[in-house]
């Protein structure tokens, strides 16, 4: 990529940042200025003009595109960590996914009024490699409706608005149950603007943010906070090595490249770090 900085008095800061690929094909975004108040944020202006391109004309288009074409009903998403896969969810209307709703009704009857309410939610039964989850067997189900009242409750939820959409994982062994909440980017903000703050300095040129926190049913909310957003792979590949953190998988393997639809991060607040990147890839069994 190519980037100029110019002047344009039509521009709110003063000033246009170009971004143009090998192709020649360019976009132009307003620039954002450093400190002083004159001077054009080089790294903040093309961050932000590399964001604006692949939303655009990139394959953030195409990660987009890959929810809003897909037969949710079928859906089979695989999860990427540290190298490898390290979960896959089904909706719970395939036999995969009927299978796994048998042993939540088993074990844990009553934590949710219906498991299979919803065509597009999701399952997965799976070791736990990251935390808060204890390395144990364990169960995740996420519903896609905007949590219940009774959820919020047991969970001790008082955010002001939330996704459509969350998850509850199962411990297989100690029988405990932990949720995670989707919130926006703004809620972030509003809930915690420090840490909201320091995520988004972190991240690479990304688009459409949102958040999921961690509560327990003793009213505690995790220091772990997962980010999602889309991105181009190569920028994330690029980012992590430039941050020396783990790809998620492997890029000699050219099939996931293609099935990409949303990337993820898990931030430590109490460390201030990034401790485990994630890609999801969609298709249908």
């Amino acid at each position: 990529m190519n980037y100029t900085h110019t002047a344009n008095l039509e521009s709110p800061s003063g000033f246009i940042t170009k971004i143009t690929d090998s192709n020649g094909v360019s976009l132009e975004t307003p620039s954002e200025l450093n400190n002083t108040g004159i001077e054009v944020d080089e790294t903040w202006s093309e961050k932000k003009a590399l964001k604006a391109y692949h939303e655009m004309i990139g394959s953030v288009n195409s990660q987009i595109e890959r929810v809003q074409t897909i037969d949710t009903s079928q859906v089979m998403d695989t999860t990427y960590m540290g190298g490898s896969s390290a979960r896959v969810d089904y909706a719970v209307g395939t036999t995969q996914g009927q299978a796994i709703v048998a042993k939540l009704e088993a074990t844990w009857p009553d934590e949710v009024a219906s498991y299979s309410n919803n065509n597009q939610n999701l399952v997965a039964e799976y070791t736990a490699a990251r935390p808060p989850y204890d390395s144990n067997p364990c169960i995740s189900f996420y519903n896609f409706d905007e949590p219940t009242d009774t959820i919020k409750t047991t969970f001790n939820a008082t955010y002001e608005e939330y996704q459509s959409w969350y998850g509850l994982k199962f411990d297989k062994v100690t029988e405990t149950v932990l949720a995670k909440f989707v919130i926006s980017d703004e809620e972030m903000k509003n809930a915690d603007i420090q840490s909201w703050q320091e995520i988004h300095d972190l991240l690479p040129a990304c688009s459409y943010t949102f958040f999921a926190r961690i509560h327990d049913k003793d009213e505690n909310i995790d220091e772990n906070v997962d980010v999602y957003f889309q991105a181009d792979a190569s920028v994330v590949q690029e980012w992590c090595t430039e941050n020396s953190y783990t790809f998620p998988y492997d890029t000699d393997d050219d099939t996931i490249e293609p099935m990409l639809f949303i990337w993820g991060c898990v931030y430590n607040t109490t460390s201030k770090e990034i401790t485990h990147v994630k890609a999801y890839t969609r298709t249908t069994v």
